[in-house]
C-alpha cells in the first residue's frame, strides 16, 4: 500500500515538473519583462532543481547524500515578488539583506541537520502575509493586493504543514518516515497548479503587467489629439518639407529627435491622432514618393525603391501593391504617362 502512494506522488511530481517547466518558459517570453516575472521565474527554476533531484531520488537515479535543498530561497523571493506586484517599484540594493537568512540557514545546517530552509520559508510566509495585509486597497493594486493575500494565505499553510510534516518525521518506523519526507512537497506543488491556473485566467495580474496595462490606458484617455495639433504639424513638416522619409533607417527616436518631440508622445499622436504606426506613416510618403518617381523618371524599379528611401526591392513591392492594389511595373504602365523627349529638340 505504501508503494501504491510513492508510485502516485512520484507521477505527480513528475506532472509538477512538466507544468513548472512551461510556467517558467511562459514568464520569461513574456513581452514585458516586468520584475514580478523574473523573480517567480527564479523561484520556479529554484523549486524545478529541487523537485528534479526529489523526484531522482525516488527513481533511485540519485544519493539522498548528494540532495541539495532550496528551502532558504523560497520565502525572500515571493516576498519581493509580492511587493513588486502591489507596489510596483524595482528591485533596490537594500533588497540583498534579505538573503542574508538564506546564508544563515546553509550555515545553520552544516552544524545541525535541522529544517532550517523550512523554518525560514515558513517566517518569511508570515511576514509577506502581514506585508500584504498592511497595504491599503487603491483602485491602481486593488486586484494585485486581492488575489495576492488568498496566494500568500494559501504558501502560510503550505509552509505550516510541510514544517508539521518533517518534525513528526523522525517520530515514525523507517518505511513510513521515507514516504512522509518524500511526500513534504506535495502542498507546495498544488501551489504551483494554483498558480499555473492563475497565469492562464489572468495572466496580466500574476506577471505584473495589469499595473503597466493601466496606466497606458489610463495615459491615453488624458491625451487629447485637438490640444496636440501642433505635433501632428511637426510630424508632417518633418516628412512633407524635411522629406526624413527618404532616409531608409529612419528610426521612431530619429523622428522625434528631429522634430523636438518626446518619443512617447511621437508614437500616441501617431496611433491615437492619425491611426497607424510609425512605419506605416513615415511609407505612406515612400509611397508617394516612388508614385512620383515612376510617372516622372524612366529609372529602373530597383532605382525607384531606392530613391524613394525604401531599403529592399521586395519590401518595396510588397509594401506598394498592398497600397495600390497594383504593382510598381503595372502602376507605371497603366497610371503614369512618361513623356517622350521631343523630335524637335
Amino acid at each position: 500500500m505504501l508503494q501504491f502512494f510513492i508510485e502516485i506522488t512520484r507521477n505527480f511530481y513528475v506532472l509538477t515538473l512538466l507544468l513548472g517547466c512551461l510556467l517558467c518558459f511562459l514568464l520569461l517570453a513574456n513581452k514585458y519583462k516586468t520584475s514580478a516575472c523574473s523573480l517567480l521565474s527564479v523561484w520556479l527554476i529554484f523549486f524545478i532543481l529541487e523537485l528534479v533531484q526529489v523526484t531522482l531520488v525516488s527513481f533511485s537515479v540519485m544519493h539522498f547524500e548528494s540532495y541539495i535543498t532550496f528551502d532558504p530561497f523560497y520565502g525572500p523571493l515571493f516576498y519581493l515578488y509580492g511587493r513588486t506586484l502591489v507596489q510596483d517599484t524595482p528591485l533596490s540594493h537594500n533588497d540583498v539583506f534579505h538573503f542574508l537568512p538564506i546564508s544563515a540557514c546553509y550555515l545553520f545546517m552544516l552544524t545541525w541537520p535541522f529544517c532550517f530552509g523550512v523554518v525560514c520559508a515558513l517566517g518569511y510566509a508570515l511576514y509577506t502575509l502581514r506585508y500584504i495585509n498592511q497595504q491599503p486597497l487603491t483602485q491602481g493594486n486593488r486586484k494585485n493586493v486581492i488575489w495576492l493575500r488568498r496566494l500568500s494565505q494559501y504558501q502560510l499553510s503550505a509552509w505550516v504543514i510541510v514544517f508539521s510534516m518533517l518534525c513528526i518525521d523522525n517520530t515514525l518506523p523507517v518505511p513510513l518516515s521515507k514516504w512522509v519526507s518524500f511526500a513534504s512537497y506535495i502542498p507546495m506543488c498544488v501551489g504551483l497548479f494554483i498558480l499555473t491556473y492563475l497565469n492562464f485566467v489572468k495572466p496580466s495580474t500574476v506577471q505584473g503587467v495589469l499595473s503597466r496595462v493601466e496606466e497606458n490606458v489610463s495615459s491615453q484617455k488624458k491625451f487629447k489629439c485637438s490640444e496636440h495639433v501642433d505635433l501632428v504639424k511637426k510630424l508632417t513638416h518633418a516628412m512633407q518639407s524635411d522629406r526624413l522619409y527618404l532616409n531608409p533607417r529612419l528610426s521612431l527616436s530619429e523622428l522625434a529627435k528631429h522634430t523636438e518631440i518626446n518619443t512617447t508622445d511621437v508614437s500616441t499622436t501617431l496611433n491615437l491622432c492619425l491611426q497607424m504606426s510609425f512605419y506605416d506613416f513615415v511609407n505612406q510618403y515612400r509611397i508617394d514618393e516612388a508614385k512620383r518617381l515612376l510617372c516622372r523618371s524612366r529609372s529602373k524599379i530597383l532605382a525607384v525603391a531606392y530613391d524613394a528611401g525604401f531599403n529592399s526591392k521586395s519590401n518595396f513591392n510588397r509594401l506598394f501593391k498592398a497600397h495600390t492594389g497594383v504593382t510598381p511595373s503595372e502602376y507605371r504602365k497603366h497610371s503614369c504617362v512618361i513623356e517622350s523627349p521631343s523630335p524637335f529638340h
